[in-house]
């Protein structure tokens, strides 16, 4: 940060210098890594105001200075404005998309008389909806300017669109709002991480961002209540007594109650990340709109699963207690599964049906109808199960040999798009059933991808057929052992390392990622409600649960910890 930068915080000085520490870097490859969020909508207001340009500066001075003022959105960057030419101030677009790159690693070269060359290398960026991406390539980029004088001042006549912002200055300028959309059959809402600038104007980009529908990997896996062509009237979202206006063009609320009830809802949860607003009125030519709340089985956000863990200890399967050596038994399922003698389990949102792998294979089992065995391939990998009931299953040296398997033992093969997978190691669905996780191999790399649920309609509602495209996930160094949802938006990856240490990666999907240490001979993880509620089964049998920065035994003898969808 330079002294054209001045950083303006109603928190102490002393206060600002410990943010600013806290705040991790973002590594030059693989994916961004930071530590717990710090700046939030709920946190002191931190300003980064920037200076204009100074009398006789340079050409580079002037680049540099305006590369800084762009870290300041307020009045839309009207302070990086003052570095342009006239003409070109009307012309560039500072929302077109952010490149985060280490600014220390930056270099300025002279082209010619009047150009300059800013060369960086990213390590991710954000493009005009706000998605966040990590670039394949590490290879340094050039960007080009152009100077002219202005009154016998130097200004930037020509600039590539969007901004450049180093770490941890895009912590401090960014921030992470969840979208909220639907999956196909309205039962859970489904979020989507999109970034925008803190500012006033974070409300309206929020709902015109929304109401576009989710980004391309996800279309087709989710939906929204709003019909095609609904717009915003007035053009902005205005915020009175904490209270969202959100002013629709007529055509938007020509449908049915329950839809109107949709949308309201998902413009509430897509809101609820702003700390200014408590609540959202929908109107139409400014007249308020009176929609009621869906009372009667509304859409589930976040879905929860039971607190306790899951596991298979002394012949017994069930939750264990949480203070005590006991293990409850799942009534319906436990007595079925502990007699499969099981290696993984997955347990089904409602607690009535699970997948399991066995001696001979997966089995699918239901309260009430005792296990069936539905895939009899070889070597198969842990079994997942989705909200609608399908066994999800695919053999470890066999990637894209993925089937599931309906209530009556039907096969469907389900269409991957990772070639380059030589072996998986773990797939997981998440608990709204819209996305999966896989942990894999690609020769002697390790890849983490996110990809989206595509399921038939007609005879085959609700039946998965495919995989959308996949979003590269962060993963630790060494040997890849497991993967797990913790939340909503959140995953887990544990791998190995060739000290016997393990490795805990946490990646917000569409956002940022944190490394943990794992404990020693860790082979499953197994996610709870947040990623303090992460724990990890050991080789050795040892069960170990996060305590502060750290991971303490609970028990001993566990043989299996099993992974939940819901309670």
């Amino acid at each position: 940060m330079t002294m054209r930068r001045v950083i303006r915080s109603v928190a102490a000085a002393a206060a600002l210098a410990v943010v600013l520490v806290a705040c991790a870097g973002i590594p030059r490859s693989g994916t961004v890594e930071v530590g717990d969020v710090i700046v939030s909508e709920d946190n002191p207001e931190i300003d980064i105001l920037s200076r204009g340009p100074e009398k006789d500066a340079l050409q580079e001075e002037i680049l540099r200075g305006f590369v800084d003022a762009a870290a300041s959105p307020q009045d839309r960057y009207a302070t990086a404005r003052e570095f342009l030419t006239p003409s070109f101030s009307r012309e560039w677009d500072p929302d077109a998309g952010v490149t985060i790159d280490k600014e220390a690693s930056r270099s300025y070269s002279v082209t010619g008389e009047n150009s300059m060359v800013l060369t960086l290398t990213p390590a991710a960026d954000v493009d005009a909806a706000g998605v966040f991406d990590v670039p394949d390539s590490t290879a340094s980029v050039p960007l080009g300017y152009e100077f002219e004088q202005v009154d016998g001042q130097w200004r930037i006549r020509k600039a590539p669109p969007g901004i450049v912002l180093g770490e941890p200055t895009f912590g401090l300028v960014f921030g992470s709002y969840p979208l909220y959309f639907y999956d196909p059959s309205f039962t859970y809402l489904v979020p989507e991480v999109r970034w925008f600038p803190r500012r006033t104007s974070t409300p309206t980009q929020i709902v015109k961002e929304l109401l576009k529908g989710p980004s391309t990997w996800l279309k087709g896996a989710v939906v929204s209540a709003f019909l095609d062509g609904t717009k915003l009237s007035s053009d902005s979202v205005q915020v009175v007594a904490r209270n969202a206006q959100v002013d629709l063009n007529g055509e938007a609320l020509q449908t049915e109650l329950i839809n109107l009830q949709r949308m309201q809802l998902q413009l509430s949860a897509s809101l609820s990340s702003v700390s200014a607003i408590s609540d959202v009125t929908i109107s139409t030519d400014q007249i308020d709109q009176q929609i009621p709340k869906i009372t009667v089985n509304p859409p589930i956000k976040d879905p929860h699963v039971d607190s306790r863990s899951l596991v298979l200890r002394d012949g017994q399967f069930g939750f264990l207690a949480p203070t005590a050596n006991t293990v409850a038994p799942i009534v319906g399922l436990s007595d079925a599964i502990v007699a499969i003698e099981p290696s993984a389990v997955t347990l089904g949102s409602r607690q009535a049906s699970a997948a399991a792998l066995g001696q001979d294979g997966v089995y699918s089992v239901r309260a009430g109808s005792g296990a069936q065995l539905v895939d009899l391939r070889r070597g198969l990998i842990q079994p997942a199960i989705d909200d609608f009931g399908y066994v999800w299953s695919v053999p470890a040296d066999a990637p894209g040999e993925l089937f599931v398997y309906a209530q009556d033992g039907t096969a469907t093969h389900v269409e991957t798009h990772w070639p380059d997978a030589t072996r998986i190691i773990s797939l997981d669905v998440s608990r709204d059933g819209t996305r999966v996780v896989a942990l894999y191999q690609a020769g002697d790399t390790t890849r983490f991808v996110a990809a989206a649920v595509l399921r038939g309609d007609g005879e085959k509602r609700n039946a998965p057929q495919s995989l959308g495209g996949s979003v590269t996930l962060a993963t630790g160094a060494g040997v890849p052992s497991d993967a797990a949802w913790v939340d909503e938006l959140t995953v887990a990856s544990l791998t190995a390392l060739p000290s016997g240490e393990t490795q805990v990666t946490t990646q917000q999907l569409g956002g940022l990622s944190a490394s943990i240490e794992g404990t020693p001979g860790g082979v499953t993880i197994a996610g709870g409600n947040s990623v303090r509620e992460l724990r990890i089964l050991t080789r050795t049998g040892e069960l170990e649960l996060r305590r502060g920065g750290g991971w303490q035994e609970r028990i001993n003898g566990v043989s299996m910890l099993g992974t939940q969808q819901g309670s």
